[in-house]
């Protein structure tokens, strides 16, 4: 079996994470009434939490940490693709340096928030917005989805190198 590589904002980590922790959990409430009773509410989905571990290999492995420090820092939410999994968007919440790199390696942990104001997700509808300069090509690379199934389901793309920012591209 062939398992993608994690992706986040166009970057593709060059190894998986050894350990990789996906949290989906819904909000209950709970509330005590006289003579021992409970009731319990579903308040409905919290925010996926994603967490892990993960080395760095070769000569680049502090250039390599140093891109995911980068990529922390920008803020504001982008696309987290995690194998077997529909790509959602997410904050990059944490990078962490975990112990004392050496020449060629880098231990490090991370955890990533989905934001859950831009994913739309209905009838297992998933879309991407178009952030500046990108093309259905970028795309298709970042969900990992060959082009020949996008270009069907998005007939109000005519030209696949020019998109507008803001544009509503559908991935499945």
């Amino acid at each position: 079996m062939i398992v993608s590589n994690i992706r986040y904002k166009g970057y593709s980590f060059r190894h998986n994470p050894e350990h990789l922790k996906v949290t989906a959990e819904n909000s209950i409430r709970q509330q005590i009434i006289p003579k021992g009773k409970n009731v319990i509410q579903d308040i409905g989905a919290k925010a996926r939490v994603v967490t892990g571990t993960g080395k760095l290999f070769g000569e680049d492995c502090l250039k390599q940490y140093n891109r995911l420090v980068n990529l922390q820092k920008q803020g504001d939410s982008g696309v987290l693709s995690l194998p077997d999994t529909l790509p959602f968007y997410a904050y990059f919440k944490k990078i962490e340096l975990v112990c004392e790199p050496t020449e060629k390696l880098v231990t490090y942990s991370f955890e990533f928030v989905e934001d859950m104001t831009k994913s739309e997700v209905a009838e297992n509808k998933v879309y991407h917005y178009v952030r500046d300069n990108e093309s259905l090509w970028d795309i298709s690379y970042m969900y990992d989805i060959p082009i020949e199934n996008l270009v069907p389901i998005n007939p109000q793309v005519k030209w696949i190198d020019e998109l507008e920012k803001g544009e509503k591209i559908r991935i499945c």
